[in-house]
């Protein structure tokens, strides 16, 4: 069910300060990716305007020094532990197997909460916030079947087009073939979630037109990820450095990962044979051995 256009600007200009809850699966702490740096710097700007209700919800066992300092950047926020336990790799084998008649793919379903729902849909009967944002797909699972308040989609990802490509390089059979069933439950679901909600934040123009064949492209804004240009001066004085080439990313994500091979095997020879002296330089957090093969 297709939900109506949501107008944020007439809300603010009727409520003035708007009654804001913002649901998240996993925790936001500490912020050490680019999607979580991007919900924390989104959700503290809307935090110090409007009414703001941040829900953080995660598995294994409870954690109070995450909820005190999350309580700490958030002064009113929830946090439910759910201490689902799938650690281990015969435990997240299992849960598959359980979860694969969902309708959802394993993504999404895996963060499936009774308790989360069961908070989501008192909220939403009360009617207790002017707008809820949904921060990715993976949350979506827990959301009520009838949306009675105007909710957001933000979407870090067109998450299928993730999976088409996983689907897609993989070489091994029985991946494959796990990687098309993922793929094909995902593109149905994220098409699904995309138009059920009365709006939806896409992170760049390409992702934007993506989503534009699945729903109304006035139901889709664009924000994109920016940097606080306050955090980063450029030291006086400072010895530049020529023809050097800096990749930022996690580089435990596989698009990180193919975009640094593809760099390094297609387009950087290109480079040292025009520039000999030219450096390549992988900066990011839990290299995976295939970035680790490129080190020389």
């Amino acid at each position: 069910m297709e939900g109506p256009p949501l107008h944020s600007k007439s809300i603010v200009a009727v409520w003035g300060k708007v009654r804001i809850l913002w649901v998240k699966a996993d925790k936001l702490l500490p912020i050490h990716s680019g999607g979580n740096i991007r919900s924390y710097n989104i959700a503290r700007g809307l935090a110090a305007q409007h009414a703001f209700t941040f829900l953080s919800y995660y598995d294994g066992k409870r954690d109070e020094g995450y909820e005190k300092e999350f309580k700490r950047h958030f002064s009113d926020s929830v946090c439910l532990c759910t201490e689902k336990r799938n650690t281990s790799v015969p435990a997240r084998v299992l849960d598959y197997m359980v979860r694969f008649s969902s309708e959802a793919p394993y993504a999404v379903s895996r963060f499936a909460s009774p308790q989360v729902r069961e908070r989501l849909r008192g909220w939403f009967q009360d009617r207790c916030f002017d707008v809820v944002v949904c921060d990715f797909l993976d949350a979506a699972v827990n959301f009520p079947g009838k949306i009675t308040i105007p909710t957001v989609l933000f979407q870090h990802n067109v998450e299928s087009e993730i999976w088409r490509r996983h689907a897609l390089v993989q070489s091994q059979p029985a991946k494959k073939l796990l990687y098309q069933v993922e793929f094909a439950k995902m593109l149905h679901y994220e098409r699904k979630i995309v138009r059920r909600f009365q709006h939806v934040i896409a992170v760049s123009e390409h992702d934007r037109r993506l989503m534009s064949r699945w729903v109304e492209p006035s139901r889709i804004t664009v924000v994109p990820t920016g940097v606080d240009l306050r955090q980063f001066k450029v030291k006086s004085g400072g010895k530049e450095t020529e023809n050097l080439v800096i990749f930022v990313g996690a580089m435990d994500w596989g698009p990180n990962i193919d975009a640094v091979q593809y760099f390094c095997e297609e387009i950087w020879p290109a480079v040292q044979a025009k520039l000999p002296g030219a450096r390549f330089r992988i900066v990011g957090r839990n290299p995976d051995r295939r970035v680790q093969k490129l080190a020389g």
